[in-house]
């Protein structure tokens, strides 16, 4: 899938040395209740988990900037169903800023909607604090509906409250 400025395809194997570039990197997964992988072979877990031939009910995408299709910035999709499909999103700190966090939630949030039609909702959760993706979420259409208090333990900060925010489908009457 293309937007004016990205490219999103589905994440492949072959994706495992810009996966450890950004999953490896201490201020991208800062907000990550996963926290940094410190080895190629603890990245290479991580995405085989999300690799479709292995976690078939997720939707999980790497994200190029157009006409740079060798170094993915970031990934984005949905990995957990429970009680809702909930999104997630890491980028690169090098593209912080720029949008792209923006665009490719926004492209996947459409895209998804297509391939999941029985899909009304996808939930996010982030640190009270992460305000960029605060800012994030919110211009993408997502609405701030719950405070959990103590609900995320993240490796650099410990346990820590979380924003639960939501967008739903747009149905037509």
């Amino acid at each position: 899938m293309d937007t004016p400025r990205l490219h999103l395809r589905k994440i492949a194997a072959s994706d495992l040395n810009d996966f450890h570039d950004i999953w490896s990197n201490a201020e991208a997964t800062k907000w990550s209740s996963c926290g940094p992988k410190k080895t190629l072979e603890e990245s290479q877990s991580w995405l085989n988990g999300i690799l479709p031939e292995k976690n078939p009910e997720g939707d999980n995408y790497a994200v190029f900037v157009r006409g740079h299709p060798h170094r993915m910035i970031g990934i984005v999709g949905v990995y957990a169903f429970r009680p809702a499909p909930e999104i997630g999103y890491t980028f690169h700190p090098d593209v912080w800023g720029q949008g792209y966090a923006t665009e490719a939630v926004k492209a996947f949030i459409s895209l998804y909607w297509e391939l999941r039609p029985s899909v009304d909702a996808v939930e996010a959760k982030t640190d009270v604090e992460n305000i960029g993706s605060i800012r994030v979420l919110s211009k993408c259409g997502f609405k701030n509906v719950e405070m959990l208090k103590d609900d995320i333990s993240l490796p650099a900060m410990g346990l820590r409250s979380a924003y639960l925010f939501r967008i739903e489908r747009l149905r037509k009457e």
